[in-house]
């Protein structure tokens, strides 16, 4: 099955594979953390796809797999410190920049999730990519202490960086003559996931706000006086 993809696959995709195999062995690990550190304020950034397909090249000894989870991890951390410090500082133009990127009703929900669920919510907020950055900003807005904030992030960023880098190594392994189907596979695995995780995201955001307008119409209306007898 694999050897009838490749024979009726078009000549520019196999080479764009190839284009894209010689730069990312290029650049290497400093792509993977500049990629995944942008990721961490500007979602837009493939961050766990360039961990995944620097793990493609570390299955045939391109580049090093440890390395690549140390760099995606490194850049992860990074990347969501960033996204505190934009809390922290408060108002003005960059967190407002920022904020586009996680909008209003990411930011209400994951403050209200951090409230509850405090560090947990930092180590798995790395696997949600919405609400990623809301949940940062959030920390950084008084929720939360840097150093402890950091030491969750870690965690998180570790185990995010390493199942990923996983998937792409298996799937370089799985498909060791065939680079480019290698990353059809993984990137289509991720792609699968992330739209799992992505749908269920949502519904936990609409949930929280739902639960937050119910809570300031029920303090509304005590705070409204009931007409006179």
């Amino acid at each position: 099955m694999i050897n009838l993809v490749w024979a009726l696959a078009p000549l520019s995709v196999i080479d764009a594979f190839t284009d894209f195999a010689e730069g990312a062995a290029e650049y290497g690990y400093w792509a993977v953390l500049l990629v995944v550190a942008g990721d961490g304020v500007f979602p837009v950034l493939p961050g766990e796809t360039a961990i995944v397909a620097a793990a493609v090249l570390a299955a045939d000894g391109t580049l090093s797999l440890p390395l690549v989870i140390l760099a995606g991890a490194v850049g992860a951390v990074i990347g969501d410190s960033a996204a505190f410090a934009v809390g922290r500082a408060g108002g003005g133009p960059i967190k407002r920049f920022v904020a586009r990127f996680a909008g209003p009703d990411r930011l209400e929900a994951a403050e209200r999730m951090v409230k509850r669920q405090g560090p947990a919510l930092v180590v798995v907020g790395r696997f949600l990519p919405g609400i990623r950055i809301a949940i940062n900003m959030s920390c950084g807005a008084g929720q939360m202490d840097y150093r402890r904030f950091l030491l969750f992030d870690v965690i998180g960023a570790t185990f995010w960086a390493t199942q990923a880098a996983l998937l792409g190594y298996f799937a370089g392994k799985a498909f060791a003559d065939q680079l480019w189907v290698a990353f059809v596979v993984a990137f289509a695995v991720t792609g699968a996931v992330g739209g799992f995780v992505t749908i269920k995201e949502r519904r936990r955001v609409r949930r929280e706000n739902a639960e937050a307008a119910a809570e300031r119409a029920a303090r509304e209306s005590v705070a409204v006086p009931g007409p006179e007898a």
